[in-house]
């Protein structure tokens, strides 16, 4: 007497999903896979600092006897010389320096995407016209462009997000590029173009879904170097003012009491490092799982 075998509840004939087969892949990647949790916690203590922190990070009492008082269990990181509470303060600044990160990947992104796409579908005359603006574009510091921004535009968000735009897409460009010049000459774009598709169509629903994973890797590698550029940019004094406040604020504001007051330089570079860091591994991790070419998954 053989046993039924139900067919719906068989593993192997279970319909995974792409996300779910990126997502296990990525967990045999050990450092990957805990950069990816700190990365969402980070961004989870990024939106619950938009919906308010039990203590400000602008409240201070001159009369009270909290001003720069060292790391304890009433203040997990120390207060600075207003009486502010640091730990309060870096979750605060997650808010601004996770935001500047994420907005100029998505300025990247669409800039970046739009211009090297039709560079490389284009092809000939257009693509040498447009790379060769890439080229200048690449010439020009970015420690130059973003402080003549800072200048014309003034301090603040929109300047630091105005100067991260504007030397953060030439990567993206310069990789979409490539990717559309290669994916261009196979069979099914050829099939396409044979079916009557216009160019448009074929750059939208073929050419960049099988560019992405590139892409996302890039992206992925743009947030922790916008991050790191505005926290310079603040700790120079060209970047977010008061009231303000980012990690690159924060780091600025205790670098002139290093020797007497380390934790107020030391806390909010901690988080400048841990964030770049992650997002650096797990660029890496998704490189290796979004690569089709990549034998580390095979057999």
């Amino acid at each position: 007497m053989t046993a039924s075998v139900n067919v719906s509840q068989t593993p192997e004939m279970r319909h995974v999903s792409r996300f779910e087969l990126a997502f296990n892949r990525l967990r045999k990647i050990p450092s990957a896979y805990i950069a990816f949790w700190v990365v969402c916690l980070i961004c989870l203590m990024a939106i619950l600092s938009g919906l308010g922190i039990p203590l400000s990070p602008y409240t201070f009492d001159q009369a009270s006897d909290d001003m720069l008082v060292s790391p304890s269990l009433k203040h997990l990181m120390g207060t600075d010389e207003l009486g502010r509470d640091i730990f309060a303060r870096v979750i605060y600044g997650s808010r601004l320096s996770i935001s500047i990160g994420f907005v100029t990947a998505g300025v990247a992104f669409l800039l970046g995407t739009t211009y090297g796409a039709i560079s490389g579908y284009c092809g000939g005359k257009i693509d040498t016209l447009l790379m060769r603006g890439v080229d200048i574009a690449y010439s020009l510091p970015d420690l130059l462009v973003m402080i003549l921004v800072g200048v014309l535009v003034g301090k603040g968000t929109f300047g630091i997000l105005l100067a991260l735009g504007l030397v953060s897409w030439m990567g993206t460009a310069r990789l979409v590029r490539a990717q559309l010049l290669q994916l261009k000459e196979e069979e099914f774009i050829e099939a396409a173009r044979a079916a009557g598709q216009d160019g448009l169509t074929i750059v939208l629903k073929h050419l960049l879904p099988n560019a992405m994973g590139p892409i996302i890797v890039a992206l992925t590698f743009t947030v922790p170097s916008a991050i790191l550029s505005e926290s310079t940019l603040s700790f120079i004094g060209l970047g977010l003012s008061a009231p303000e406040c980012s990690w690159g604020t924060l780091a600025s504001d205790g670098w002139r009491s290093l020797r007497s007051h380390p934790h107020l330089l030391a806390f909010p570079s901690l988080f400048i490092f841990l964030t770049v860091l992650s997002f650096n591994c797990l660029g890496d991790g998704l490189r290796d799982v979004l690569d089709p070419r990549t034998r580390l998954f095979k057999g």
